[in-house]
């Protein structure tokens, strides 16, 4: 330490840094006190994924039908007049059907060409008009008058497909979440059980539901080969709607003896 005639040891200032660490390392000690013990009984034990399911056949009670209607031809104004005139008898046919909710899903209007060989050259041979829409309901005793009434004005199915409603999803949903969370609890207890722990902890737990994909209804080309004075036959047929559950637990620890 460096003395001058006219100055004492800094003592005070070596006191005040030294005062202040020690404040310092006594408080992060105060703040991790707390901690250490959450995380030695976090750690405690042994962690354990599981996985329950639970699963349900439901009747399809709704149809979406998507179709198209288009033409093609030289001029233009004549094409829009024959898809406006198509379009507006199927909307007016829809309406007339309880529950049925239209949509229009997109209109474009190209040019056709084709290659001139002898000029070398694309020349356009006139236009091509498509305006798509879709009608979803769930009143399926009518589905097959009104399909074909569609057809009849002179629109063209894309595709026809049957599928679960959201009302009748959100319902079965919640039904087999409760299903599939016993389904957890049971297994958890069996695997307590046969580690010899008398209880559990669920650490966490998530829950999934699994649709079938949409596939459009396969006897559509049958269906327009039936004559006109006869509607289509369709089955709605069924969904199976599966809901999963997945979680860790936390069983106590304990000390096995070696065999």
């Amino acid at each position: 330490m460096t003395m001058t005639p006219n100055s004492q040891p800094c003592w005070t200032t070596f006191a005040a840094s030294y005062r202040g660490a020690a404040f310092l390392s006594i408080l992060f000690l105060l703040l991790l006190v707390p901690v250490v013990p959450a995380l030695a009984d976090a750690a405690a034990g042994a962690h354990v994924s599981l996985t329950a399911q639970a699963d349900e056949l439901l009747p399809n009670d709704e149809v979406v039908v998507r179709f198209r209607i288009e033409a093609q031809g030289a001029k233009a104004e004549l094409l829009r007049d024959k898809v406006n005139r198509i379009s507006r008898a199927v909307s007016e046919r829809l309406r007339r059907e309880k529950g049925v909710v239209q949509t229009t899903l997109g209109r474009i209007i190209q040019p056709v060409w084709h290659y001139d060989s002898v000029a070398h050259k694309q020349v356009q041979d006139g236009w091509r008009l498509v305006q798509s829409a879709q009608a979803v309901s769930t009143e399926l005793d009518a589905v097959p008058e009104w399909v074909d009434a569609i057809e009849r004005a002179g629109a063209h199915l894309d595709s026809l497909q049957f599928r679960v409603s959201r009302h009748t999803m959100n319902v079965a949903r919640e039904r087999l979440r409760a299903r599939a969370i016993s389904e957890f609890r049971r297994r958890a207890a069996a695997t307590a059980k046969a580690l010899d722990a008398f209880s559990f902890r669920i650490l966490n737990l998530n829950t999934g539901t699994a649709v079938p994909r949409l596939q459009p209804l396969q006897t559509m080309a049958l269906a327009k080969a039936v004559p006109a004075a006869v509607p289509p036959a369709l089955e709605a047929g069924e969904s199976r709607i599966t809901v999963t559950v997945s979680g860790e637990i936390l069983l106590p620890a304990k000390d096995y003896p070696v065999k």
